[in-house]
């Protein structure tokens, strides 16, 4: 994908680019299959701090370039783990998408390719999400890799997507949307082709938070409310794997 839309990045780290364009933050993902491992989520939550502390930020959109959005967990990756690494890593990804659930700005996910299994995830953590029309499928294909969604996912994607049909079929059934099927099911905001799609993305989000923006310590308690299932979902996911250390 193109992000001639945006110039002079404010930051450039490990396939992971900042940009702050009409007080809206642009974090732009360039890592070839954009798979999730623990580099991943260091940087971008590094990325999120940065966001975070910039008080004149009205926003985050999250996309990355060419082909994926994200291709799910770095599969490779992770067969080189012991136990103990794997289980950390597990937890790194949890605690960063539950930030990522609740961060104090209005969110979007800008879907520029494929987004698979986890890269589906972290699009869901945001607030919105928008699609490229003319590549890429939204697909949650766990049920084909013989993986199930711990109860944390599990309750944030009913929150998300609700419990009825596009449940059942976008998680049981590991169905594979194309963007106007996305659109047309309430899972994506607007679809675009490549070239408006960042700029139609910036309209959306904008239209929600008009000129002066949230209140961010509104805006974050509001979405630990509305998500406090999800929440306490996480918690318990988290003492869980505390009293499993100890034993």
């Amino acid at each position: 994908m193109s992000v001639s839309y945006l110039h002079n990045p404010c930051k450039v780290i490990k396939g992971f680019s900042l940009y702050f364009a009409e007080d809206v933050a642009f974090i732009v993902i360039d890592r070839g299959e954009n798979r999730l491992n623990n580099e991943f989520f260091t940087v971008f939550n590094s990325l999120l701090d940065e966001v975070n502390s910039n008080e004149s930020c009205k926003g985050l959109v999250t996309t990355g370039v060419g082909k994926f959005y994200g291709n799910g967990l770095d599969l490779e990756w992770m067969t080189n783990l012991s136990a103990p690494e794997l289980l950390d890593f597990l937890d790194l990804m949890s605690a960063s998408l539950k930030r990522l659930l609740c961060f104090p700005l209005p969110t979007l996910a800008a879907i520029n390719g494929h987004a698979f299994a986890g890269g589906a995830l972290l699009a869901f953590a945001h607030d919105l999400r928008t699609m490229r029309v003319d590549r890429g499928w939204l697909s949650f294909n766990e049920v084909f890799i013989n993986r199930i969604f711990p109860e944390f996912l599990l309750q944030m994607l009913r929150d998300k997507i609700g419990t009825g049909k596009n449940f059942s079929d976008a998680v049981v059934l590991g169905k594979r949307y194309t963007a106007e099927e996305a659109f047309n099911c309430g899972l994506v905001s607007a679809i675009r082709n490549e070239s408006l799609l960042l700029p139609d993305t910036l309209r959306v989000l904008k239209s929600f938070y008009g000129k002066n923006g949230y209140p961010r310590d509104s805006l974050r308690k509001m979405k630990e409310a509305v998500y406090h299932q999800t929440l306490d979902a996480y918690r318990k996911q988290v003492e869980a794997a505390k009293e499993k250390s100890k034993l």
